[in-house]
């Protein structure tokens, strides 16, 4: 091999370990629903559940991205397993009661994909400690996916 194409190499082994290591997009930070709001007008505090719902799948998405890449960060993986968990709690404060009965429903869906949030969090840190497995991640995703959709045609159906 001669210089250049060992410069090339070395520039192709850079690019594509940067692009390993910073390849993602950022995701947009949600804008959160001020609490004043949540009685403001009907349909508002199912609203703010589902958005609440939608960035907790999102984080959990995120956890659960962190164990794809080799080799597994333990240290990462705890960090975006908290953030999951805080947002998942942020949304089942804000999952509650409901005015009308497309509402109540609403919520209802969206407290089931919280449900599922935690158990996928669960199974995930377990895999990760080997007492488990999440062979059933993929699932779990359609099903938090499937009862977010449902909430989403609840409160605006």
């Amino acid at each position: 091999m001669n210089g250049r194409q060992i410069l090339w190499l070395v520039l192709i082994g850079g690019v594509a370990f940067w692009l390993w290591k910073h390849g993602r997009a950022p995701k947009p930070e949600a804008t959160p629903v001020p609490a004043a709001w949540a009685g403001a007008a009907p349909g508002m505090a199912g609203e703010a559940c589902l958005t609440a719902a939608q960035e907790a799948s999102r984080q959990v998405q995120d956890a659960a991205s962190v164990l794809l890449r080799a080799p597994v960060d333990a240290a990462a993986f705890a960090a975006a397993s908290e953030r999951a968990s805080s947002a998942v709690s942020s949304a089942e404060s804000k999952c509650g009661g409901g005015g009308s009965a497309s509402e109540q429903k609403g919520m209802e869906e969206a407290r089931g994909a919280l449900s599922e949030m935690r158990g996928l969090l669960s199974d995930l840190s377990g895999a990760l400690s080997g007492n488990g497995s999440a062979s059933d991640a993929p699932q779990r995703s359609a099903r938090i996916d499937a009862r977010l959709a449902a909430a989403r045609a609840a409160l605006r159906g």
